[in-house]
């Protein structure tokens, strides 16, 4: 893996994206890519006005096209829609209040490691509300232009029954458990370890442990499902 973070921007408005762009050009251990790179960016960083489904669209657009990480950046964020976005594959968060050039790289990074950062508690907040899958025919969003709402906002069809598997048999250990709280209040895999006293070899292989045994997408959707399903 390259010592620097190839990175693409997307924002529904040129000015987020000039701006965007501002913040970490010159950065040494960030690589930026326009839509010609996409195929090489390892994090997308979304800059948007609240987490809601149309960011949720567009981070599913961004992964059909082969980015594997995406950090949001916005200056709203509400319950239903950070559970809506994390379901949809956003493993970072960062208000634009505190989105500094420093922050942002840091975000990036650790999202590049594969690393989950939610606002302190909010996930927790947010695991209450339905996260609604959308199934069908996919939402086909051309990343090379400016978003508008009628690219990112296709009809909105029924979750299929079964969709969403119930774990309410899964028997988690004490260790397990004690991770997903952990994760579950904003701490990263580093943070963990240390909280523990475990390496963070130990605890990434419990969290992809649990994310298989529920099957879940990426550690942020683990901690949504164990708390609706009153695990944690």
């Amino acid at each position: 893996m390259s010592s620097r973070t190839p990175v693409f921007i997307y924002a529904a408005d040129p000015l987020s994206a000039a701006g965007a762009k501002a913040q970490l050009l010159g950065e040494p251990s960030i690589e930026l890519v326009g839509p010609v790179d996409l195929d090489r960016a390892r994090v997308a960083l979304v800059v948007a006005e609240a987490a809601d489904e149309s960011v949720a669209k567009v981070a599913r657009a961004i992964q059909r096209d082969g980015v594997p990480h995406v950090v949001l950046v916005a200056s709203h964020f509400d319950e239903a829609g950070v559970v809506k976005v994390v379901a949809a594959g956003v493993t970072g968060f960062l208000r634009r209040t505190e989105a500094t050039s420093v922050r942002l790289v840091e975000m990036l990074r650790q999202a590049d490691r594969a690393d989950s950062q939610l606002p302190e508690g909010l996930l927790r907040r947010a695991a209450s509300v339905q996260v609604h899958t959308l199934a069908g025919r996919p939402e086909v969003i051309d990343l090379t232009q400016a978003a508008r709402p009628d690219m990112i906002d296709p009809p909105q069809l029924p979750r299929p029954r079964g969709l969403v598997s119930t774990i309410t048999e899964v028997r988690l250990s004490r260790r397990e458990l004690e991770v997903l709280r952990l994760v579950a209040d904003g701490y990263d895999t580093c943070d963990v370890a240390e909280q523990l006293a475990y390496s963070e070899s130990t605890i990434k292989g419990v969290l992809a442990k649990l994310m298989t045994r529920l099957e879940a997408r990426n550690r942020c959707h683990a901690v949504s499902i164990a708390i609706r399903q009153g695990i944690i």
